[in-house]
């Protein structure tokens, strides 16, 4: 008996227990269950299970519950419940029948466990999931997606790659990419390919391929190897964007040998935009798509749920970074695609003066001193909301990388070219820019020089978008611990 009475008080200790009779009615309860349910021994016994009855599960569900138990059989499952307060909780339950000498049970032991985080676990695992899923099957319905394993054989290939390259899936499985292989590229290319993949490294470039019908196209490409325990590839990953059209432009643009200057001119700043915006995409999206992908690969491969959980939370951040980085290059794909921007005659003076009423409070707590010579060029045909963003922005810059040695003084100025364009230069006297350092980025999407608060790094790609969607030239000049001074060359519009 006393070796009896140990087990049960081990059992009492470590579980939630209920004992009720043969009707459902609740003769004892052990103190866990009072501490998960919230009701003291009083408040319960007497009662039935309805009491902390959460209404989760269907009718069916508890009535098979109740079927099994009555005919003498042990019943287990998980249940959720309702404690007094309102809240909900999770157990996992077995229900054991005692029976009497007719096989007819007399009363129900229901043994409890809590696993009300671990339920929440699970829901909010599914959820991330979900969510993993969707950008998974964003990735694989927006580019070109192919894993090999580490000798190189096609492991698998999603819709894109087989519509692009004219195989079906099972054409390509068990292949290797020679069968794509246009011989376009030399032996050392590839070599060069294979050697930084094969040494864990990511490769990106440009690939020339051929389809099944002998006709070729290009491919923007990143293949990321992943590593095993031993930091040693065991499959990579290739993820392609299809650049046909831009390369057979550029190649037309070669073959065609344009004598038209100003023709070649402009058709040169729309491939280089097209060019800039690809690497934009290719540098800025990409990065995190790839993150995102190989989290979830991991996620699916792992059994560790600690590990699952470390990589769950890795991705919110790059989920987050890579909304804001698409939400800005859709800004800059409109200004680049609106055509029919208004255009009018804008009053500088006028439009500096509205534009400086809104900058008040900082040159007033900067002591800023604000010179304007408009002397030459008081007026230009431009888009007014364009100019507003374009000296916002720069007065903003003036007035955010302030030198601390001294107050702001900010020069605006516009004088007339020959060919009747205007230029307005904005000159400072703040932290000024390293251009032998930064000279190829000043203008790039998320490049900042300077720890500020404020710095994302986009309003210099905007400024100088919206400045070449009119045909017009923007650049920099500056001293690091001087000051900058940015010129924007307005075109001559017909008005």
């Amino acid at each position: 008996m006393e070796k009896i009475a140990d087990y049960k008080y081990a059992l009492d200790e470590s579980s939630i227990i209920a004992i009720t009779d043969q009707k459902g009615i609740i003769n004892y309860v052990n103190d866990n269950f009072c501490n998960i349910s919230k009701y003291t021994a009083e408040e319960l016994i007497g009662q039935d299970h309805r009491i902390i009855n959460s209404g989760f599960h269907s009718k069916a569900f508890i009535k098979d519950l109740w079927k099994t138990i009555a005919n003498g059989n042990v019943w287990k499952g998980e249940l959720k419940n309702k404690a007094k307060d309102g809240s909900t909780y999770w157990v996992d339950t077995t229900i054991v029948p005692f029976l009497d000498e007719k096989n007819k049970p007399y009363q129900y032991v229901a043994i409890r466990s809590d696993i009300t985080d671990r339920k929440k676990g699970e829901e909010e695992l599914k959820k991330i999931l979900k969510e993993i899923s969707d950008y998974k099957y964003a990735l694989d319905e927006s580019a070109i997606v192919a894993i090999t394993d580490q000798k190189g054989i096609i492991t698998h290939v999603n819709d894109n790659f087989c519509k692009i390259s004219k195989y079906s899936t099972e054409e390509l499985i068990g292949q290797d990419h020679r069968i794509i292989n246009s011989g376009y590229h030399s032996q050392e290319f590839i070599k060069e390919l294979w050697k930084t993949i094969a040494h864990g490294n990511v490769w990106k470039g440009e690939l020339k391929n051929k389809a099944k019908d002998g006709s070729t196209y290009w491919v923007d490409t990143t293949i990321v190897p992943f590593l095993n325990q031993d930091g040693k590839p065991y499959q990579y990953v290739a993820i392609r964007s299809d650049i046909t059209e831009r390369k057979e432009g550029e190649e037309q643009i070669k073959a065609n040998n344009i004598k038209a200057i100003e023709h070649a001119q402009i058709l040169e700043l729309k491939n280089t935009q097209l060019v800039d915006f690809c690497n934009i995409v290719s540098h800025n999206l990409r990065a995190p798509l790839i993150n995102i992908a190989m989290l979830v690969d991991f996620v699916e491969q792992s059994e560790d749920e600690e590990e699952k959980s470390e990589a769950l939370a890795k991705i919110k951040p790059v989920v987050n970074h890579l909304m804001d980085v698409f939400n800005e290059l859709v800004e800059s794909i409109q200004v680049k695609q609106d055509t029919e921007v208004d255009v009018d005659t804008i009053i500088l003076e006028d439009c500096l003066a509205k534009i400086l009423r809104g900058f008040e409070t900082q040159i007033e707590e900067y002591d800023a001193q604000i010179h304007i010579d408009l002397s030459e060029a008081n007026s230009i045909y431009f888009p007014p909301k364009y100019i507003d963003s374009i000296l916002s922005n720069l007065i903003s810059n003036a007035l955010k990388y302030k030198s601390p040695h001294r107050n702001p003084v900010i020069h605006i100025k516009t004088q007339k070219t020959e060919q009747d364009s205007v230029i307005l230069s904005v000159a400072d006297n703040g932290l000024g820019i390293d251009l032998v350092m930064h000279k190829d980025q000043i203008f790039k999407i998320r490049k900042t020089f300077h720890k500020h608060p404020d710095a994302k790094g986009f309003g210099l790609f905007m400024t100088k978008t919206q400045v070449e969607a009119m045909n017009g030239k923007i650049w920099a000049e500056s001293e690091p611990g001087k000051g900058t001074t940015f010129f924007i060359e307005f075109k001559k519009l017909q008005s």
